[in-house]
């Protein structure tokens, strides 16, 4: 069978004041026609389903039309929650979505392990995977707070249950398996940061608890797994078959320049790798990349003024819809009438000017945080390492130590702001 993988839409997500409505109409309708196409069997959505947690109403409506258009399709659906995703808010049409094949799996259960293991069925009605369904771990959900633990026992703690977690899932799975005829894939997902993963500005730094990824080593021996929360596609395993999927659509300007992709994962050539009747046969992957079209014309310029304008005339504009762009203008003096300027130049075009950023000339190239010129430009963690830098009588173990402390806060206060957007919802 043939099993689809994505992950971070983020419906219903505003972009520097633009909505992504439009956009996210346009990648639903081209993955629609791609079920068709390719005859696709299930699709796996590894988490942040939705930006927030209290998403517009018509991100709702696109979901809820989701599940239908794929039960018209024939063509099964596996949703999981991501840090992003309101538990309380997927849960309210849970039950309603399994009677049109559906399986929405929000929150790790410890009581109930089997919930997590999802058959999939072929066209025929038999078991053809199993997909081990886990969510974004909250740290509450896996494990207990013990008085008098170091950060570094936490941490050590947290992974291990992590890793039980998943261990005891991926078996639940291989019982399941035990009772067909013939063993099947067994397919996991997780929305987390696993090492290796590059991250994008977009992405929220994710840490579970206070780890900041997790190693390949936790994940039991899927056949496939379907990672989310990296919004960069790329492979952690060096068969590629763990892998982010990315999104779908670029949901920072620093993710332009490289190709939006999802995964269609064929079942039926697992094997093929390992026992091959004809020696000169060419090697099918079970895992293909398909380029996702660009919805939306976006650019980033970067030099002087100069070399900015410049720039703007040579870009090649859209004949339908205005280009969002983002611009970093090189200077050593400050320019009071830069915005100004750029405006000037694109007026009469088919742009639309989203962001302004000034940066020194001054400055290393190698250096790894780029000085922005206002707040409003400047991430939580970058307030706080410019502040741990600009602190003289901090040694380097204070700092570390400060900056889990911070993590733990981000952490807390992360959980705190969900469970109050869970409680309007």
């Amino acid at each position: 069978m043939k099993i689809l993988h994505t992950s971070d839409w983020h419906l219903g997500q505003h972009f520097m004041g633009k909505s992504r409505r439009d956009e996210h109409k346009a990648f639903i309708d081209w993955l629609l026609a791609l079920v068709d196409e390719a005859s696709i069997d299930a699709v796996i959505i590894a988490g942040d389903v939705f930006d927030t947690g209290a998403p517009p109403s018509y991100a709702r409506e696109m979901y809820h039309q989701l599940v239908l258009d794929m039960k018209a399709r024939q063509c099964q659906l596996v949703i999981v929650a991501g840090n992003h995703d309101s538990v309380s808010m997927l849960n309210e049409s849970k039950s309603l979505l399994t009677y049109l094949d559906t399986q929405v799996s929000s929150q790790a259960n410890l009581e109930d392990i089997d919930a997590h293991v999802i058959p999939l069925n072929n066209k025929e009605g038999d078991v053809a995977a199993w997909v081990c369904a886990v969510p974004y771990l909250r740290p509450k959900d896996v494990m207990q707070s013990v008085a008098g633990q170091s950060e570094q026992d936490k941490k050590m703690s947290l992974l291990q249950m992590i890793g039980d977690f998943y261990q005891q899932v991926y078996d639940a799975a291989c019982e399941k398996n035990k009772r067909l005829k013939a063993p099947v894939p067994i397919i996991g997902t997780g929305h987390l940061t696993a090492v290796g993963g590059q991250v994008s500005e977009s992405v929220r730094d994710l840490y579970v608890g206070t780890l900041e990824a997790l190693p390949t080593n936790v994940f039991p021996a899927f056949d496939y797994l379907a990672l989310g929360h990296i919004h960069r596609a790329q492979p952690i395993s060096k068969s590629g078959r763990f892998r982010y999927s990315g999104s779908p659509i670029p949901l920072s300007f620093d993710e332009l320049g490289r190709d939006k992709s999802l995964v269609i994962f064929d079942t039926d050539l697992i094997g093929e790798d390992t026992f091959v009747d004809d020696l000169f046969a060419e090697l099918k992957d079970p895992v293909q990349l398909v380029s996702i079209p660009n919805f939306q014309p976006m650019a980033s310029l970067k030099g002087n003024l100069k070399e900015v304008i410049k720039q703007i005339s040579a870009l090649e504009l859209p004949q339908d819809k205005n280009l969002w762009l983002e611009v970093t203008v090189i200077a050593d003096d400050y320019l009071s009438d830069v915005h100004k300027r750029l405006l000037e130049v694109i007026d009469g075009k088919p742009i639309e000017l989203l962001r302004v950023m000034r940066r020194s000339g001054l400055e290393k190239k190698n250096q790894d945080f780029e000085a922005r010129k206002t707040l409003s430009e400047l991430t939580v963690e970058d307030v706080f390492q410019q502040s741990l830098k600009s602190n003289l009588e901090l040694d380097e173990e204070e700092s570390k130590v400060l900056t889990e402390l911070f993590q733990t806060c981000l952490v807390e206060l992360e959980e705190y702001q969900q469970e109050g957007e869970e409680k309007q919802s």
